[in-house]
């Protein structure tokens, strides 16, 4: 409704423009894939964190197998270079995401000459069928169903995080805990939106007067205005302006965030310090941090990377076998490491100054 001012002058009311009208969202079915799980930082740490000790830091040892006794040989070229399409560090890497994202991962095996796997090919896990060929799918040979043709488990390699008895599939953490995915990405999208869809005003105009529905139009339009355009703001008597604070904290919704992060943390296996949130009641000790490294290399990444070596070890002659060397990671502080080399160097010596070298890359 125009005011007197503006009937008099012949103005036109200055209509305000708003991107979106306040609502209260409502919670909607969120569809969890392994492209909205990526999207959340912690789901996308998580499996770099994983991902990246395996493919750089653990190198690949060859054993043969013969006349009951074990023994080191050197890596074939398959071991130091799997895929003739992409380096080893890229391979193992995105083989170790497959694995977090869906649970397992599929090698397509070439073969030279002799008959021997000379090249690896990762497969997309989600264009790739599991079944059965004998009849009604319920018994026979596992074959592979991909871009239209089918492959038997010499053709293809499989490998799962996670095996359930009679399930041809692998699951990994997103299919298995799909709710807690979406907790997460309803929070997040919630939190992003807050300020646009929340249906929370930034402030409120206060008066003891009684106001008709068309003055507190006009009062709210002009208010409007006025702030759109960074203007004075000038209250008559009998109003008072008072803004709707929210601390940063709640904002961002941090505890309930710091939650969902840990949920995470605890699906993937990953400690919670490494996605830069805490657990109430631990401390930060030495001993304690390097107990904690400890069980994340021994039941996180060697479910990855069991699974890896026994897929290798298939590409590889009978009687040959791959085993990442975990040594690296277990590696004391260098204080601890000199006084244990001084050790072995000084009164029965086991090892040599140059043996001593050679452990430290030197």
């Amino acid at each position: 409704m125009a005011s007197l001012w503006q009937r008099l002058t012949g103005t036109e009311p200055r209509v305000e423009k708003r991107a979106a009208v306040p609502s209260i969202p409502v919670r909607s079915d969120t569809w969890v894939d392994t492209n909205s799980a990526l999207s959340l930082a912690s789901v996308y740490r998580a499996i770099q964190i994983i991902a990246t000790p395996i493919s750089k830091a653990l190198p690949l040892e060859t054993f043969r197998y013969g006349g009951g006794l074990e023994q080191k040989i050197e890596n074939p070229v398959l071991v130091n270079n799997p895929s003739l399409s992409e380096s080893r560090k890229d391979f193992l890497f995105s083989s170790v995401s497959s694995l977090a994202l869906y649970g397992e991962a599929f090698w397509y095996k070439s073969y030279d000459s002799r008959g021997q796997v000379n090249d690896l090919t990762l497969i997309p896990a989600n264009s790739i069928t599991v079944r059965l060929d004998g009849i009604n799918g319920m018994s026979g040979n596992k074959v592979f169903d991909y871009m239209g043709y089918t492959y038997s488990t010499r053709e293809v390699e499989q490998l799962r995080l996670f095996s359930v008895a009679g399930n041809l599939r692998g699951l990994g953490p997103i299919q298995t805990a799909a709710n807690d995915i979406a907790t997460a990405l309803d929070l997040r999208n919630f939190a992003s939106t807050w300020f646009s869809t929340a249906g929370v005003p930034t402030g409120v105009l206060k008066t003891g007067k009684m106001l008709t529905k068309e003055q507190a139009e006009e009062i709210t339009l002009n208010w409007h205005t006025k702030q759109a355009t960074r203007q004075l703001a000038v209250l008559s008597e009998g109003f008072d302006y008072q803004t709707i604070n929210a601390t940063p904290q709640d904002l961002m919704f941090t505890q309930v965030a710091a939650q969902s992060t840990q949920t995470i943390a605890r699906l993937f296996g990953v400690p919670a310090r490494l996605l830069l949130t805490g657990v109430d009641g631990t401390s930060d000790t030495y001993a304690n941090l390097s107990d904690e490294q400890q069980t994340f290399y021994r039941h996180t990444l060697m479910g990855y990377t069991n699974a890896i070596e026994d897929a290798l070890s298939n590409c590889l002659p009978r009687g040959t076998s791959v085993r990442f060397n975990y040594e690296g990671l277990y590696k004391a502080d260098q204080k601890t490491r000199w006084e244990m080399y001084d050790i072995a160097t000084g009164g029965v010596a086991w090892l040599t100054p140059d043996e001593v070298r050679l452990k430290e890359g030197l």
